[in-house]
């Protein structure tokens, strides 16, 4: 439950830094700042919003830190809340003793997510905003960042109340045909049923984006297959732009998996490199090719490497019959040596894409960046409208399009009007339960405490 308790907390990572922040929220903010807290200048505590230098003292009025002080009162806060952030040098024992005076004088220590929680519950930000402020913090890609920006700013929170609007207004329209069922009134069943249609085609829209959101926030899983010395890890140097994996002209030289990550185009992409594939390994080897099979078999996509330079074998022909329904795309690598075989000479190649490339000069590798997001489907992501991102998100919306369905059946095969009001009250709900009008407090609790401590 929500108390009006002061909470004070670390505001920045962990570790060593130029700066280090604790902040205050609440209603005994600036009583306790005034407590730790000793102006330059006149008064103990800055004006709202205006920045003063000090020190942080401690019972005694012995200094801890020189430090800045800087209080935003309410409503006019993060919070919503009275807040004071306390801008110290980021030594860890700094920040300890800091935040340890604080608690001395009266705030309690925050929960993960409690600013933010306060934040949502004071009505500053929906839970949408809510959730994309972790989001924005957890990015890993430009791309990412900037897409939980846009959610941060509202984009799909607008859309969101848009066909929450719409559902309303349905419903209020079917309550008419409900009140006043023995008169003439200016609509029927038949044009209810035309405008759930037109909600329902808007959360098939928002549902669409979701492949996309998923590969901003999670990346693309790509494992990498060949038999040995097909410059598997040539490749995967290529891809990430520096030397991550060993390369040598002995065949099995990798003999484990390699992992790294890189983006394309501003999707995160985890990189395997995998042991080579072949019949005639030794024990040792083999060990490799059973971590390889495992890894393939939990990747998003796979790029298989052909030799161009050396004749096909048997080994190239087996490893398209072991990766089963996962996407796969094939690079023919060591272009810049000249070809030995034509595709068509490959009928496991058929209908498969092809990208030619060469590890070495770097030839073919734009195009195999683009392949490899196509593949993914994350090649063509649009930035500027509402993405949606999390699997929440993308359940309620699924259920709120199932219940949709039901209403629009309803209406157009003569069942009683309050039976589809019901429907569709269902499915505003589950709009709501997306922005947390409506939610339980075991729902906030679980979307918080996935937060860092201090934001």
């Amino acid at each position: 439950m929500y108390t009006r308790d002061t909470i004070a907390a670390v505001a920045t990572p962990p570790g060593a830094g130029g700066i280090g922040i604790i902040r205050l929220s609440g209603a005994q903010a600036v009583a306790i700042a005034a407590e730790v807290f000793r102006s330059h200048g006149t008064g103990r505590t800055p004006a709202s919003h205006e920045m003063r230098r000090g020190h942080v003292v401690d019972s005694h009025g012995g200094s801890i830190d020189e430090a800045l002080c800087v209080a935003m009162l309410a409503p006019h806060s993060y919070t919503g809340e009275d807040v004071v952030e306390l801008h110290c040098h980021g030594s860890p024992v700094v920040l300890r003793r800091v935040l340890q005076r604080c608690l001395q004088c009266g705030a309690r220590a925050a929960e993960p997510g409690e600013f933010t929680k306060r934040a949502f519950l004071n009505g500053c930000i929906d839970l949408v905003q809510a959730e994309a402020v972790a989001e924005l913090i957890n990015a890993r890609t430009e791309a990412a960042a900037r897409a939980s920006l846009r959610q941060l700013s509202g984009s799909l929170s607008v859309e969101l109340a848009a066909i929450r609007e719409m559902l309303v207004r349905v419903k209020a329209r079917a309550e008419v045909l409900i009140d006043f069922a023995e008169e003439e009134v200016d609509m029927s069943p038949p044009l209810l049923a035309a405008d759930v249609d037109a909600a329902a085609a808007r959360i098939e829209a928002l549902l669409a984006t979701f492949r996309s959101g998923r590969l901003l926030r999670e990346g693309i899983h790509l494992t990498l297959l060949g038999r040995p010395n097909v410059g598997k890890s040539s490749l995967l140097n290529r891809l990430l732009g520096r030397d991550r994996a060993i390369v040598a002209a002995t065949p099995g030289t990798t003999r484990d998996v390699v992992i790294d990550s890189t983006d394309i185009e501003g999707v995160p992409v985890v990189v395997a490199d995998t042991a080579g594939l072949r019949s005639n390994a030794d024990e040792v080897e083999r060990l490799g090719i059973e971590r390889t099979h495992r890894q393939a078999a939990s990747a998003d996509a796979l790029l298989v490497v052909l030799d161009r330079s050396a004749p096909l074998g048997a080994d190239d022909a087996a490893i398209f019959a072991t990766i089963g329904d996962t996407p796969a795309l094939v690079a023919l690598n060591k272009t810049d040596l000249g070809p030995l075989w034509r595709i068509a000479e490959a009928p496991f190649l058929a209908g498969r894409v092809v990208v030619e490339t060469s590890a070495l000069t770097g030839e073919g590798l734009p195009e195999l960046r683009r392949a490899i997001l196509t593949l993914a489907g994350g090649a063509a992501i649009d930035l500027q409208a509402p993405l949606l991102t999390l699997a929440r998100h993308h359940d309620a919306l699924a259920r709120a399009l199932d219940s949709l369905s039901l209403a629009r059946t309803a209406l157009l095969d003569g069942t009683p009007i309050d039976v589809t009001a019901v429907d569709i009250q269902a499915a505003v709900e589950h709009i709501g339960s997306i922005t947390g009008e409506v939610t339980t407090e075991e729902v906030l609790d679980r979307i918080f405490r996935e937060f860092c401590i201090g934001k």
